[in-house]
């Protein structure tokens, strides 16, 4: 999402070399910063309780609104791609940025998935801080907070937790309390089935290589859950990668274009070009290796060549759906450019006052200067 200077260092968004953790923050130094604490190891949180709705109130608002400016488009796109309210995507990519600036985008993708249960894949903006690469992070608690209640994690991760190798995981609820990236979809998915599911994995720094690896191990564990159950990709599991596309500005050490209205748009076009020829279309391991290598140094993971936020979440969890669908016999998922905004390209979700009130805002600027790209991709099953 969207975020301050004084925040670039620390998330990695500058392209400096990693330095060793002096130490990591504490549980309890976490908490005391997220904006509706933890419930302990039962119920997690939201760290951000400002640019994301938190009340079934605020969300309802927020959906209601962002679905009713893209209705139209969603329709088309249903009548083209044989999607619909009760048949949708097998998986996709989600913005993550604040529900006032890209809830527009999100909804192309949340409203039409449909299975029950949600492998959430997001974004762990500060593995810098724990100095964290090369193994996935998953959570311990029971459930999320939820805008209607909370939102159960599916007992399909302790079932894959069992099968993995203890090298390529840790599990750390202070970690997932620290990042944003997942929190900021789980209120569109509530709001579309309330009593939806989610497993959330959140991957730090890692190559190519050992993000395939990792998607190989884990979609066999996933696999093999589904095949006991007779789960099919889509009906009864979906994949939902959380990234938000460029952030754009001095801000962020990234203005190659300039600050004006031409440079904007050579930088949305960029966007564009990077969604067509890596995420759109069947997925393929080389696109997606050559997506990461676009994004980052491979002789440096740590450092940045593109600011996109889901320069490791993106690669790995299209990768596990195209595992996945492999492993299960689901054929080869094709990606669907869903819906493309910035910061920038429209005014600000028009919300009730009332939803502003409750505290419903932004956390960050939006200018020529400093604004953030969305890329939405859904995911349908291919031969």
């Amino acid at each position: 999402m969207t975020i301050t200077f004084a925040a670039v260092l620390i998330l990695g968004v500058a392209a400096v070399q990693a330095q060793p953790p002096t130490p990591p923050p504490s549980r309890a130094e976490i908490e005391a910063e997220m904006g509706l604490r933890s419930e302990g190891d039962l119920v997690r949180g939201m760290r951000d309780a400002i640019g994301f709705a938190v009340t079934r109130e605020q969300t309802e608002d927020v959906v209601a609104t962002a679905v009713g400016l893209e209705r139209d488009a969603i329709a088309a796109r249903d009548a083209e791609l044989g999607t619909s309210p009760e048949h949708g995507f097998v998986g996709g990519v989600c913005p993550h940025d604040d529900h006032l600036y890209a809830g527009r985008a999100y909804v192309h993708l949340t409203e039409r998935i449909t299975a029950p249960r949600v492998v959430l894949v997001g974004v762990f903006h500060a593995a810098r801080l724990w100095n964290l690469e090369n193994v996935l992070v998953f959570d311990d608690f029971e459930a999320w907070h939820g805008p209607w209640k909370p939102v159960p994690v599916d007992p399909l991760r302790n079932e894959v937790l069992a099968r993995l190798e203890p090298g390529s995981f840790v599990v750390d609820n202070a970690m997932h309390c620290r990042e944003h990236s997942l929190e900021a979809i789980v209120p569109f998915l509530q709001a579309r089935n309330p009593d939806v599911t989610i497993v959330p994995i959140l991957v730090p720094y890692a190559s190519w290589d050992r993000l395939a690896a990792l998607a190989d191990d884990l979609s066999t564990a996933i696999a093999g859950v589904m095949s006991a159950n007779s789960w099919q990709l889509g009906r009864d599991l979906a994949v939902v990668v959380s990234s938000d596309a460029v952030h754009y500005g001095p801000d962020f050490d990234h203005a190659p274009f300039g600050t004006d209205a031409a440079g904007y748009q050579r930088a949305v076009d960029r966007d564009l070009e990077l969604a067509r020829d890596h995420l759109v279309g069947p997925l393929d391991p080389g696109r997606l290796a050559a997506f990461e290598s676009t994004l980052v140094d491979p002789d440096d993971v740590w450092r940045y060549r593109l600011p996109w936020c889901g320069r490791f979440s993106i690669p790995f969890g299209l990768e596990l759906l195209r595992d996945l669908a492999a492993k299960t016999g689901a054929g080869v998922p094709e990606g669907h450019l869903l819906r493309t905004a910035t910061s920038l390209s429209e005014p600000l979700l028009p919300v009730s006052e009332a939803t502003r009130a409750a505290g419903l805002g932004t956390t960050a600027p939006s200018n020529l200067h400093h604004w953030v790209g969305y890329v939405t991709v859904g995911y349908t099953l291919g031969e």
